[in-house]
């Protein structure tokens, strides 16, 4: 096996690993990106478990299809960043959609498709994916839900105490 053969082989090893251990991986085209701006973007996903790196779409396009994405070769074409979430799957959405609204209203970055709980998903699917809470969000959401019945229960008690002690 020749030099060149032998380390696209050695980045089809990489890209594999890095999907199998991560919990999903977005692909999004990212053309009108500067410098400036990818690397805020990058410091944003640090702080989010998020890894990203440019590969050739043609050996990405194998990693993907050993490991039973097929459907993503179809969606690879142009630049695109390959963004991995490492602790969860929805990570790699709100990141990505997060920093592509804060950028002077461009469109700098755009979903072309991922995986989600193990399955290919669509651009469409991954921006509804990126609206999703995050656990941290979801955690305060069922705390407070749980909660608020306490809540309502105490201040109404409260309530007729106060009434028995203007009564006397």
């Amino acid at each position: 096996m020749n030099e060149n053969r032998q380390a696209k082989a050695k980045i089809v090893k990489e890209i594999t690993s890095k999907i199998k251990n991560s919990k999903s991986f977005v692909v999004v085209n990212y053309s009108t990106l500067t410098v400036n701006e990818m690397q805020e973007l990058r410091k944003e996903m640090k702080n989010h478990s998020v890894e990203a790196k440019v590969y050739k779409n043609r050996i990405f396009k194998i990693a993907a299809n050993d490991l039973g994405f097929e459907e993503v070769g179809d969606h690879l074409n142009g630049q695109n960043l390959f963004v991995f979430g490492i602790e969860d799957d929805i990570s790699p959405a709100k990141v990505i959609s997060k920093f592509s609204k804060s950028i002077d209203n461009r469109d700098v970055l755009s979903f072309k498709v991922g995986t989600y709980e193990g399955k290919v998903v669509s651009s469409e699917e991954l921006a509804n994916i990126a609206k999703l809470p995050s656990m941290e969000e979801a955690l305060t959401i069922l705390a407070m839900s749980i909660q608020a019945p306490m809540k309502q229960m105490a201040v109404g008690l409260n309530m007729l105490v106060k009434k028995k002690k203007k009564k006397k």
